[in-house]
């Protein structure tokens, strides 16, 4: 998967929850809640596949990142304002 492209860590991270949330819902019957499963699925990997930038740490401590116009969603990040976009 290109979003997690050198982090074996976090993809590896990724795809055991994937497949935890698959087992949980392994013996689902009702057609409607499947395809809701199926529908959350594709919708995560659309979202890991399009709008995840992967940052690499620079030697000054700052991360370096390459955004597209697709990361963006409906609320375009102010790169002048970053912190404001970051959890403590």
């Amino acid at each position: 998967m290109k979003s997690f492209d050198g982090d074996p860590e976090m993809f590896h991270r990724v795809r055991i929850e994937c497949r935890k949330r698959i087992v949980e819902n392994k013996n689902e019957s009702d057609i409607v809640k499947i395809h809701e499963h199926i529908f959350f699925g594709e919708e995560s990997r659309d979202f890991l596949e399009n709008n995840i930038i992967q940052g690499k740490l620079q030697n000054n401590g700052n991360y370096r990142f390459k955004a597209k116009p697709e990361h963006a969603i409906q609320d375009p990040i102010n790169i002048n304002n970053i912190e404001a976009y970051m959890e403590d």
